[in-house]
């Protein structure tokens, strides 16, 4: 299966612009998304322990929904680039169905071409990765478990 591409518009939005960028103006790039994110308050009460993610230096909260059988997700962190990457994994994957976020991959994640940053940073957005599609396993399980009890 293949992801319909209107459906990475927002990936392919941040590759364009990582692929014009020099190593200094990519971090600019990533703090200024941090700071746009930080205008959009996350729940407190889901800066928690049954949020946080783990794989990451930073802490890192993901929160997760579906709505009209599509993910939905949105992300915090303590610190201000990884605040960033965290906005552009969760604005580049939320919208996708299962089958659309498992299939998702590491190269992709590669693609956004993100090597002036820390190995543990790009650690950590592999991780992210595979834990948002580790929430939308849960919440295809949770789903399963219900209509089977029906």
């Amino acid at each position: 299966m293949s992801i319909p591409a209107e459906k990475l518009a927002q990936y392919d939005e941040y590759v364009e612009a990582l692929d014009l960028l020099d190593e200094e103006s990519r971090f600019e790039y990533i703090i200024d998304i941090g700071k746009r994110a930080a205008k959009t308050p996350f729940p407190e009460d889901c800066m928690d322990d049954a949020h946080l993610m783990h794989g990451c230096m930073s802490k890192v909260w993901i929160i997760h929904g579906l709505v009209d059988g599509t993910h939905q997700f949105r992300g915090q962190s303590d610190a201000i680039i990884v605040k960033g990457l965290v906005s552009m994994m969760v604005g580049s994957f939320s919208g996708l169905s299962s089958d659309e976020l498992a299939d998702v991959t590491l190269d992709q994640i590669r693609g956004l071409n993100l090597g002036a940053l820390t190995m543990q940073r790009q650690v950590g957005m592999m991780a992210m990765l595979k834990h948002m599609q580790k929430l939308s396993k849960r919440t295809d399980s949770a789903a399963d478990i219900s209509a089977a009890a029906e």
